[in-house]
């Protein structure tokens, strides 16, 4: 069954498939980090949200300059030529390609939602009222990374909070 498959993931098993993937994409380092996401953190950082399976949400926070430097790797361009726009389609990119890598066995009818930008505030209730099955905080440069697979009964109704 496709949820125990995503609900088994090893411990380091989401930081390696996160760092992979963002590696292939940017000139800066990924690097594990031994801290947790801090509640003030939450207001500061931008957050990509995707629904990965019937019961199954990822939430990905990223700071902003940390977006601009893989937007500027993907499109190999200065960070200053780069529009907002082109900031947020490089990290749903990056979330639409971490969330391909987890969810590479899913069954055909059951393909899950493309990544969305999400408000601080949204996601400061999911990671309220979401079982959290595994989570990274990471570092690239200064700039800071958050990842977490979360579970719920009820991922439906808190994914339509707009």
């Amino acid at each position: 069954m496709f949820s125990r498959r995503v609900a088994m993931l090893q411990p380091n098993q989401l930081f390696d498939i996160s760092k992979a993937v963002w590696q292939s994409f940017s000139s800066e380092p990924l690097v594990a980090a031994c801290y947790s996401l801090e509640i003030n953190k939450i207001a500061s950082l931008q957050w990509i949200y995707c629904h990965l399976s019937a019961d199954h949400v990822v939430l990905l926070g990223i700071d902003s300059s940390a977006g601009y430097q893989l937007a500027a790797d993907m499109l190999s361009t200065k960070i200053e030529t780069l529009s907002e726009s082109d900031e947020q389609d490089a990290i749903i990119e990056l979330m639409n390609c971490i969330c391909g890598q987890l969810d590479r066995d899913h069954p055909a009818d059951e393909c899950f939602d493309l990544p969305q930008l999400k408000e601080p505030l949204e996601i400061k209730g999911m990671l309220n009222s979401l079982k959290r099955i595994s989570e990274v905080t990471a570092k690239t440069g200064d700039s800071y990374f958050y990842i977490a697979l979360f579970e719920s009964d009820s991922v439906e109704d808190v994914g339509d909070m707009e």
